[in-house]
């Protein structure tokens, strides 16, 4: 009786060892399968996170190129404002000469004022033309700029 009694502790043995070992195997296949599925998702937020860093760079390179556009708009004002004072130099001058021609009432000064004149009037014209190119083109830039930033404030 002794030895079926050992017998049947090893056969109780065994086959215990046997569920419980299919038991962590069932347990160890869900495991890997989980596994293997968050892998899955990781590769593809690892995907979607590089695009958007992608994307990020790329915006700060348009960000670069409007700061560029900036400058360039600053550096055009203030040449147009050099030019502006340079004018009304020019202008103060002419009414110098005016009154310099007022008292002397000599005829030929008069014509060479008046060509003078038309010189001026000209470069006037051309100044109040880069004005308006100015104005409009800042005007436009400057809305295009504020429907940008309140499109990106809203989200």
């Amino acid at each position: 009786m002794k030895y079926w009694s050992i017998a049947l502790c090893l056969v109780l043995g065994t086959a215990v060892t046997y569920v419980a070992v299919q038991a962590d195997d069932k347990e160890h296949a869900a495991m890997e399968k989980e596994h293997a599925g968050a892998h899955e998702e990781h590769d593809a937020w690892v995907e979607q996170l590089s695009k958007w860093r992608s994307d990020h760079l790329r915006a700060l390179s348009m960000l670069a190129k409007l700061q560029s556009k900036i400058l360039e708009h600053e550096a055009e004002l203030e040449e147009n404002w050099q030019h502006i004072r340079a004018h009304e130099d020019h202008m103060h001058h002419h009414d110098e000469e005016i009154a310099a021609h007022t008292k002397s009432g000599d005829a030929k000064d008069h014509a060479a004022m008046a060509k003078a004149h038309e010189a001026f009037m000209a470069e006037h014209k051309k100044l109040a033309d880069s004005q308006k190119k100015l104005a409009a083109d800042h005007g436009e830039f400057m809305k295009l700029l504020k429907q940008l930033v309140d499109k990106v404030g809203d989200k």
